[in-house]
């Protein structure tokens, strides 16, 4: 990939400055940095130079002020995707976060490999958050939000979810094409019909869906 131009927002400045050291000799090209959204938006208003393909705004944990970061960004920015990083793994703000079309919601004491690699799926399009998401959720660190209908999994079918449970463990399509005995296809045929019920965007939401609904589920044996 070639270096992919980069703005940090928010945080403070040492911050930044060591976010900044992660990314030397990295597909990344650090091209400006500022202190929160509106000074990001107003300092780049005028300016012809590199238009970033991506943004890391740095959270206060507040799931609101994140949801409307990223928005702010994102109407700047059109072709930019923000990626958040947050100190304190909040189901609330993973959820806001990535309503209003975050690239990814990442916990700040990532390592620079794993930053990279996340780095790289989000500009491929993929969104990304922690997988330490469902490991949490299932110790009870996590609480479960009282907005979700749980009674909607009632409309699945088994094999749906099967998919959904897998999901929650962020297997991809070739590993849930394994795991259950079927092929690509049919995962992408019933994973459309999942989105579809539960009235979700895409895969990421639907995984998030599970864990706030309280979804259990044991997987499926590894077909042989």
């Amino acid at each position: 990939m070639s270096q992919a131009p980069l703005i940090i927002v928010g945080g403070t400045s040492l911050f930044r400055r060591g976010l900044g050291s992660f990314i030397e000799a990295s597909p990344l090209d650090l091209i400006a940095e500022y202190d929160d959204p509106a000074s990001c938006v107003a300092g780049t208003a005028d300016q012809s130079g590199s238009e970033p393909e991506l943004i890391v705004y740095i959270s206060n944990g507040d799931p609101e002020e994140s949801a409307d970061a990223v928005e702010m960004l994102q109407d700047s920015y059109g072709s930019a995707r923000v990626l958040v990083l947050s100190a304190e793994l909040s189901v609330d703000e993973l959820g806001a976060c990535l309503r209003v079309g975050a690239g990814g919601y990442l916990l700040s004491n990532l390592s620079k490999d794993v930053l990279i690699h996340s780095v790289r799926l989000i500009l491929l399009g993929e969104t990304v958050f922690p997988s330490q998401l469902a490991a949490a959720w299932a110790t009870g660190q996590l609480r479960r939000s009282d907005k979700v209908n749980p009674k909607i999994l009632g409309d699945l079918t088994p094999r749906e979810l099967d998919i959904l449970g897998c999901l929650t463990e962020g297997a991809s399509n070739k590993i849930i094409a394994r795991q259950l005995g079927i092929t690509e296809a049919t995962v992408k045929i019933h994973m459309k019909s999942l989105i579809r019920k539960i009235g979700v965007q895409n895969r990421t939401q639907a995984a998030l869906f599970a864990l706030h609904s309280g979804f259990n589920r044991e997987p499926a044996p590894l077909a042989a």
